[in-house]
């Protein structure tokens, strides 16, 4: 009978006729492999602390604003908006303005982004375009005007947080923390002059509405003082109040109605002038903590073990597939199933090599 000589390697121990378990011949390979197997890891994890490390580093101003309840305009307008605190209302009207094209170019000419982009070109590309060799392709065929950078990159620049029902805090990210506080108070300024121009244009529509309805209500009130006048000239036994003329009387109380109404009107007039008159100098908030012109750089150490994590598991993911491929293609004969699989033969005897230096034989067949 033919007999075939096994070759073991150290980590395993004992040999058995029977087949090798999948999850023994995986491991196997990944010792033989180790250096192969570890690579990718090794790899995925400088990768990935590399890109977070050629990212532009970004330095944040931070602002914090004051609700005024008592500037009108403030409060909820509807029953459903009662409950809502009034620095979540400031804040969905800064992120909606922030939405739009118009106020984001205004807040980026009037805090210099616009002339920093212009002077640095490349100061805003991020991810593959910020690694050296790669910008030019990355960003070839589709790198817009200055316009459309500030445009689409400034709502991801500010971050409005609530930090209490009447407290707001502006957030502002930049390349450098001189343009961080100079775009921070940019924005405050710009939305206190949209802030302003809306209840300008509200209280002049309120100044124009009563204006025509108090002339209205004068016009009216005359007519009746000037019916009653003529009913009472004609009937000088009549008194005044009209008591006891059904006529005199349904006249006078005409006119005292009026009189009420145009009382009324006159005074929601008055209120929408001083409305209108006060409008420059209430905003409905006031700046609390300004923007500091120093700034704070932002840590890349939650980006690192964020980046790390997921180098780390590609790594793996990857050796994983290699190592399940080497084992696949690996036709070594480690044991009697494996003799008899290759070469069609039948395998006498093992001999074992012991940790320690002693040999055992073991017949084949043999436990």
């Amino acid at each position: 009978m033919c007999k075939a000589r096994l070759t073991h390697f150290p980590f395993r121990a004992v040999v058995s006729a029977d087949d090798t378990q999948p999850a023994m011949r995986f491991l196997e390979t990944f010792f033989r492999h180790r250096i192969v197997a570890i690579l990718p890891v090794v790899l995925g994890l400088a990768v990935a602390a590399g890109y977070v490390l050629v990212q532009p580093r970004q330095y944040t101003s931070t602002a914090s604003l004051w609700v005024d309840l008592t500037v009108p305009g403030n409060a909820a307008a509807s029953a459903a908006e009662q409950y809502e605190d009034p620095s979540t209302y400031l804040q969905s009207q800064i992120q909606e303005l922030l939405a739009t094209r118009s106020f984001a170019l205004a807040v980026g000419q009037s805090g210099g982004l616009i002339s920093y982009l212009q002077d640095h070109p490349q100061s805003g590309a991020s991810g593959l375009a910020a690694i050296p060799g790669l910008g030019a392709l990355s960003s070839s065929g589709s790198a817009g005007s200055v316009d459309d950078r500030v445009a689409a990159d400034l709502p991801n620049m500010v971050s409005v947080v609530t930090a209490g029902p009447q407290v707001l805090n502006l957030v502002v990210s930049g390349p450098s923390p001189q343009l961080a506080a100079a775009v921070a108070r940019a924005l405050i300024r710009e939305f206190t002059s949209q802030v302003v121009t809306a209840a300008q244009s509200d209280d002049q529509t309120s100044v124009s509405y009563y204006g025509q309805q108090v002339a209205q209500a004068q016009l009216s009130l005359q007519q009746a003082q000037q019916q009653l006048t003529e009913y009472l000239a004609a009937h000088p036994k009549v008194p005044a109040d009209g008591t006891g003329d059904a006529t005199a009387t349904e006249l006078y109380e005409a006119v005292q109605i009026d009189q009420t109404s145009y009382q009324s009107l006159l005074s929601q007039y008055q209120q929408a002038q001083l409305d209108l008159a006060n409008a420059k100098s209430q905003s409905g908030f006031e700046v609390m903590d300004a923007p500091a012109a120093g700034g704070t750089a932002v840590s890349i150490t939650k980006k690192l073990v964020e980046a790390g994590a997921a180098g780390l598991l590609i790594g793996l993911l990857v050796s994983a597939l290699i190592v399940t491929g080497l084992t696949w293609a690996d036709r070594t004969a480690r044991d009697a199933a494996d003799v008899r699989r290759v070469l069609g033969l039948e395998v006498a005897a093992s001999i074992e090599q012991i940790p320690g230096g002693t040999v055992t034989s073991t017949p084949a067949g043999e436990t």
